[in-house]
């Protein structure tokens, strides 16, 4: 493959990527919505589901990626809307426990059944062997990533440059 040829391959894997990250991230933004959530709402409920599982603020920074300021607000709303619970930790009263409430499992199940269908229905419109081999390429590309990540991580930042986030 020439040079052109491959520049063009890559601009537009490049623009069929960045088209398809922005059309899914709207329409799952556009479904949270239905439920009254944003994204970082959801992405929190979705680190406390399994029934009893109970996280330290921290703990659910860490996961959705926010900064611990970010997610106090976030979690204030949450239990506003009566979707988790907060409490102190007995053994350690500088920890602070959220949980999802009966509510909130509710929702999330509601969420994750609207995303099943609408991913369903987009799915219909491709054959088995077409959608076997998306999920295929999307496993590899993914492996990919997380294999260049890893080796970015261990190349010093003097030879690689600052990492991108």
């Amino acid at each position: 493959m020439g040079n052109q040829e491959l520049l063009k391959q890559l601009t537009s894997i490049e623009q069929l990527m960045l088209r398809v990250g922005w059309l899914e991230q709207r329409r799952f933004a556009q479904d949270l919505s239905n439920f009254g959530l944003t994204v970082p709402q959801f992405f929190v409920l979705r680190s406390i589901s399994p029934p009893g599982q109970q996280c330290t603020m921290s703990a659910l920074a860490d996961d959705t990626l926010q900064r611990s300021a970010t997610m106090t607000g976030i979690v204030d709303r949450l239990v506003k809307m009566a979707l988790v619970t907060r409490r102190r930790d007995v053994r350690d009263r500088r920890q602070v426990l959220v949980e999802l409430t009966a509510a909130g499992r509710e929702v999330l199940g509601k969420v994750r059944r609207s995303r099943e269908k609408r991913l369903r229905e987009t799915l219909a419109r491709l054959s088995t062997k077409d959608a076997r081999e998306l999920l295929r390429l999307l496993r590899v590309y993914l492996e990919a990533f997380r294999l260049q990540h890893e080796g970015a991580e261990e190349t010093p930042v003097s030879e690689a440059g600052p990492a991108a986030e």
